[in-house]
């Protein structure tokens, strides 16, 4: 049996985690958070190799061919107008080694990547407005393209202070980005969703978990106590519904939950 894949060490996540030449994008590429360290350490810190290798704790053929996958993504989207979505991978978060510190101990380079993504999401826990996608029994509907209900939640001090079933009208990708955008909200809790609309939430500044099943309270009760996680890969033809529970650093595409 084939042994695991070791964790790359890389320094943190990016403040934005999709690229795209406009909001309708067709195809998006995952570009993974090593393949993303290979890049800033090699191509923009202008480190040689091997010491980008040694950063990364990983062989310097490792290394080649991981900076390779990434070199030839970028120009694959430059060149042919696709998205890139930063996703998944294995690698470890240096910045979570360090206990949360702005500096990690091992390289000058500042997670800020990472704060910022976590501040986005208290500021939400404490103070915005949640969009579920719904069915009408209370449960999470899991086609976003083709949502008509939404349950908005106001959160206030940490807190459900006012929620409302909302009617979409059966509007599509981009009318549902706008829709969402129009009432205020900040953050989308859904099932299933496609890279287009990704891509349209993310022009519209609002952020996703995605993958997730079940009761649309207990979900917003999960995402307040900082237990909802995003899974990356849950597209609308096939599911990977999100757990609840639990986190990685980064352990896998396409597992069960996501590595934001």
């Amino acid at each position: 049996m084939a042994g695991s894949t070791k964790c790359r060490r890389v320094c943190g996540r990016p403040a934005a985690l999709r690229f795209m030449p406009d909001a309708r994008a067709a195809e998006i590429l995952d570009l993974s958070l090593e393949e993303l360290e290979s890049l800033r350490l090699c191509d923009l810190e202008g480190l040689d190799q091997e010491t980008a290798a040694r950063r990364m704790e990983v062989s310097r053929g490792t290394l080649q061919r991981i900076i390779y996958s990434a070199h030839a993504k970028v120009a694959e989207a430059l060149c042919t107008g696709k998205g890139i979505f930063i996703n998944g991978g294995n690698y470890e978060i240096a910045g979570e080694w360090c206990g949360g510190m702005a500096r990690c101990r091992r390289c000058p380079f500042i997670i800020e990547s990472d704060r910022a993504f976590r501040e986005r999401m208290e500021r939400i826990m404490r103070n915005g407005i949640i969009a579920v996608t719904a069915e009408e029994n209370g449960e999470i509907f899991q086609h976003f393209g083709h949502t008509r209900w939404f349950a908005l939640y106001e959160i206030k001090e940490g807190a459900v202070a006012s929620h409302r079933l909302i009617d979409a009208e059966g509007s599509g990708h981009s009318a549902l980005g706008g829709f969402l955008k129009e009432n205020g909200v900040d953050l989308l809790i859904c099932g299933g969703i496609g890279g287009g609309a990704k891509n349209v939430l993310a022009a519209a500044g609002i952020e996703l978990i995605s993958g997730v099943s079940g009761s649309i309270d207990e979900a917003v009760k999960a995402f307040l106590a900082g237990r909802l996680k995003d899974d990356p890969a849950a597209e609308c033809d096939h599911h990977h519904h999100g757990e609840i529970e639990g986190s990685c650093h980064g352990c896998g595409h396409g597992e069960a939950h996501g590595c934001h």
